[in-house]
């Protein structure tokens, strides 16, 4: 005969889905974690009350901080949001991390125990750790540490569970800027700002689960080039979602793409204008002119 306690199995397509005000709807994606839990709750920034049914005593959750906000007429991109998952009590009140406003870091978000950080923005460390940017992360509340200022003898940041900040360099053009580090969370890119009449081009964001938002490019007379936006994976499908491109040309042209989120694409730049960074996390880009802000976070919960 059937075995009556046998669950679904893992990666059983879900047709359609409905968890209220506080979620976001989903259809036809396999979201099913093993031993049959299922998404039930996607939840956004600005959302603090949690409803989880009777009878419900831990969840798995997915968090995924704010990511950093880029440089406005300065250079580094912002760091990636950091990530963290696992099993948690059951809990009515979240904290989803916002994206970092221009140059800032970008917000935490917790469910639970489960606590993951906000990304670097160009001069402020990450909240409880985040992907590297021109700022130094700092450790996160798993004591994984987070990714490092670039530095002069390794213009190209580190790889690590935060990637860390591509160097910035100002000196003679042509000069190109390092890129963010990769890891769970990219590191932003460095931004190139060599006087003269050659070509600089700005530093790539980080790739990750997370993508790390790219450096911009100026000063010089010649050709500008920002960055691109690094690479992140949609956690629930793990199809890549793609970092922003930067813009070319004189004068004030030069920013940087923003990096992929966990949920979404990061912005291309358009001209002084850089790429915001995408949901979940994606860090924006810098710009000589308008940086781009960092993607919001996310909530992810299981039960």
């Amino acid at each position: 005969m059937a075995n009556p306690n046998r669950r679904g199995q893992a990666g059983s397509p879900v047709s359609t889905g409905s968890t209220g005000a506080t979620a976001t709807p989903f259809a036809n994606t396999h979201f099913i974690l093993p031993y049959g839990l299922r998404l039930q709750q996607t939840i956004n920034a600005g959302t603090t009350s949690v409803t989880i049914p009777a009878g419900i005593t831990f969840v798995y959750a997915i968090a995924v901080g704010g990511g950093g906000g880029g440089a406005s007429g300065s250079i580094a991109g912002g760091g990636g949001g950091g990530v963290a998952w696992g099993w948690t009590l059951a809990n009515s009140t979240c904290i989803v991390g916002s994206g970092g406003a221009v140059s800032g870091a970008g917000g935490y978000t917790r469910y639970g125990n489960i606590i993951a950080g906000g990304g670097g923005g160009q001069a402020t460390a990450g909240v409880l750790g985040g992907g590297g940017s021109n700022a130094s992360g700092t450790t996160n509340y798993w004591g994984i540490p987070a990714g490092a200022v670039g530095t002069s003898t390794s213009i190209n940041g580190a790889n690590g569970a935060g990637g860390g900040g591509g160097f910035s360099i100002s000196t003679t053009s042509p000069v190109t800027a390092g890129n963010g580090g990769n890891g769970i969370s990219g590191g932003g890119g460095g931004g190139a700002t060599g006087s003269g009449s050659g070509t600089n081009i700005g530093g790539n964001g980080g790739n990750g689960l997370v993508g790390g938002g790219a450096g911009s490019a100026g000063t010089t007379t010649g050709t500008r080039t920002g960055g691109n936006g690094g690479n992140g994976i949609n956690i629930l499908t793990g199809a890549v979602t793609t970092g922003g491109t930067g813009s070319t040309g004189t004068n004030t042209n030069g920013a940087g793409g923003g990096g992929g989120g966990i949920a979404g694409n990061g912005a291309a730049a358009s001209g002084t204008t850089a790429g915001a960074g995408g949901l979940g996390g994606g860090g924006g880009g810098a710009s000589q002119g308008t940086g781009g802000v960092g993607g919001a976070g996310i909530l992810y919960l299981f039960y």
